[in-house]
């Protein structure tokens, strides 16, 4: 999957201090991207059709498809029987809630957001150049009289490609199981 954010915005947003050229800069937006994906437990953007949802369990459960931003169910099939028609079967696009409860579902849906949202993006980048800032994950750097800081998680800790308690509020909104 493509990264949340470009080398291109990384350059304008930080006004050219990290320019495209910049190496690693690709493979920190891919990380910064990843945890990103991971912190929310979907793939967030973009719209991607033919996701597959398999579940298995002992009793009757209600099912709750892993994804936010669902436009469409493709094909169910509940108990190894296909739903002939899955454009009947009522679901939630901001929850991933799905009206039927099985003790078996094989169910093929569309998800995501066409376009990554803003806020994802100015995190993507914001991580990445954190994690770009400390490469050796120094947390102090002094030179003469000039001293620099670079972000910490902890006293003495470098930042990196983590999401600070803040950042994990921002993407609260974009988390499975997290209702507003």
């Amino acid at each position: 999957m493509e990264p949340f954010a470009t080398k291109e915005q990384m350059a304008a947003r930080s006004q050219g201090a990290i320019p495209a050229s910049t190496p690693f800069l690709e493979d920190e937006l891919k990380a910064a991207t990843e945890l990103i994906r991971g912190y929310c437990r979907w793939h967030i953007a973009t719209s991607e059709a033919d996701l597959v949802y398999r579940s298995r369990t002992r009793f009757a459960e209600e099912i709750w498809l892993p994804a936010m931003q669902i436009t469409a169910l493709q094909e169910v099939s509940l108990n190894g029987a296909a739903v002939a028609d899955p454009a009947s079967i009522a679901f939630d696009p901001a929850t991933g809630w799905v009206n039927i409860r099985s003790t078996a579902a094989l169910i093929k849906f569309t998800a995501g957001y066409e376009a990554v949202p803003a806020d994802i993006v100015s995190l993507t980048l914001q991580i990445a150049a954190r994690a770009l800032g400390s490469p050796l994950g120094f947390v102090r750097e002094q030179a003469g009289g000039v001293g620099v800081t670079h972000s910490q998680i902890a006293s003495n800790v470098a930042g990196g490609s983590v999401l600070f308690p803040h950042e994990m509020a921002q993407l609260d909104a974009y988390r499975i199981g997290w209702l507003a």
